[in-house]
């Protein structure tokens, strides 16, 4: 009469194993996007920081403002 009992502990293991299978799913998925998350922060602080140093957000790196020497050199 032992037997229904050892079915019972197999399937409160088995639960335990998909709650910590959607646990470890759930962990993973909120670390990617948490890394998405990261990316854009980083991608808007880089954004800023150039903005600051005098590079326009919409060209390939071009300066606004021109440098001393090439300003010399298109006035001679």
């Amino acid at each position: 009469m032992k037997l229904p009992s050892l079915f019972r502990r197999e399937r409160t293991i088995i639960k335990r194993a998909d709650a910590q299978d959607q646990v470890e799913k759930a962990l993973a998925e909120s670390l990617r996007v948490l890394g998405q998350v990261c990316t854009k922060v980083a991608d808007l602080i880089e954004t800023q920081r150039l903005e600051r140093s005098g590079y326009s957000q919409n060209t390939l790196l071009r300066r606004l403002d021109r440098p001393a020497e090439e300003a010399k050199s298109q006035k001679k």
